[in-house]
């Protein structure tokens, strides 16, 4: 008569126990046969304040391994720094690592009855990389922290987000999307709607703000009015844009060649004006604030500024005329070049695109 080993039974009753935890956080997925190396996945959910559920979260993917309770006992786990994954082949982590959309590696410790789960590519990126991780030869095995169980990954997993990237590139870069960064311009918005996109664009380029005892700390809710604000802060990372004027949009009759406008850059310590009326001027600043004193006194060359306004509103002179002097820089940023930011910080645009309209749009 056919038999079933007890490997075979442990498996089957971890395996089920795994899909009761997913079925819990999003629909279950299943492979019709055993070949892709990936046991089960799960195409998460967001649940809504008033108890509806929306299939709309990123699907990952499991590989799972167990442990007999009489091979990992309770007392070998304690005395343990972390749990050893089982055996696993270079091939399949080199799949699971290069697979669009997330794997996680789960061991199931049937002692403590506890499934415990890592996501491949941090597992692997821990290690040094996959060229790195190849060098321990056609197998290698991981250490899962136990801290890392399964309920603290399914939390966790809504941050994933997976993206096709198989539309036109830019610059060789996949955007998720096939808008031209360059041609493009977002339609004025609700202030409290800017307020949220001017913040992540910050946040991508790690702008920390000032504070009075020196330290530089990031935003936290600074940007939380629909009021203009005036900050001082320093951009860790190159904050970079283009004015869209200095773009040729059409084709010359002979060439299919367009200029492009050449980039702007912020870097380090700036001075950020941010208004989400984009119906502030340099005046009406001025009446709360002395931008120009402010930027003297901490010692910065550059200001920033950021408006919910469009390129015809005639704003951008009036606010590179009131702060480009007594060398300072201040090279404004209306919508029309905020686009090429938006459409260029790909996680920034996929977190706001259905909120956010145009006042044209072209494609790549």
């Amino acid at each position: 008569m056919p038999n079933i080993g007890e490997d075979d039974v442990f498996e089957q009753q971890y395996i089920y126990k795994l899909k009761m935890l997913l079925a819990a956080r999003g629909v279950v997925l299943n492979y019709g046969i055993d070949r892709a190396a990936i046991d089960v996945g799960v195409h998460l959910w967001i649940e809504a304040e008033d108890g509806s559920r929306d299939v709309s979260g990123p699907r990952v993917w499991i590989q799972a391994k167990g442990y007999h309770a009489e091979t990992l006992t309770v007392e070998a786990l304690a005395a343990a720094e972390s749990i050893s994954s089982h055996s696993v082949s270079m091939d399949h982590v080199r799949f699971w690592y290069n697979a669009p959309e997330p794997v996680y590696l789960v061991e199931y410790v049937e002692s403590v009855d506890t499934f415990y789960a890592a996501d491949v590519r941090d597992l692997v990126d821990n290690r040094g990389g996959l060229a790195k991780v190849a060098t321990a030869g056609a197998s290698t095995t991981f250490h899962l922290s136990k801290d890392q169980t399964i309920e603290l990954a399914l939390a966790r997993m809504p941050r994933h987000r997976s993206m096709r990237i198989d539309g036109p590139a830019w610059r060789g870069r996949p955007l998720g999307h096939g808008i031209d960064p360059m041609r493009s311009e977002l339609a004025p918005m609700d202030p409290q709607l800017y307020i949220e996109l001017v913040t992540a664009l910050l946040d991508a380029h790690d702008f920390r703000v000032h504070s009075n005892n020196g330290e530089f700390k990031p935003l936290n809710g600074l940007l939380g009015t629909d009021q203009p604000t005036v900050l001082t802060g320093r951009l860790y990372l190159t904050y970079e844009w283009v004015l869209p004027l200095f773009t040729e949009f059409g084709f010359d009759a002979r060439s299919d060649f367009r200029i492009e406008g050449g980039p702007l850059h912020a870097h380090g310590d700036v001075i950020v004006v941010v208004d989400p009326t984009g119906a502030a001027t340099p005046a009406s600043i001025a009446d709360d604030i002395d931008v120009v004193a402010l930027a003297k006194e901490r010692d910065t060359r550059r200001i920033m500024v950021l408006s919910n306004a469009t390129v015809d509103s005639g704003l951008i002179g009036q606010w590179s005329r009131t702060y480009t002097r007594d060398g300072l820089v201040c090279e404004p940023q209306l919508l029309d070049s905020l686009t090429f930011n938006v459409l260029t910080a790909t996680n920034v645009f996929l977190k706001f695109h259905e909120r956010l309209g145009f006042r044209y749009r072209n494609y790549l």
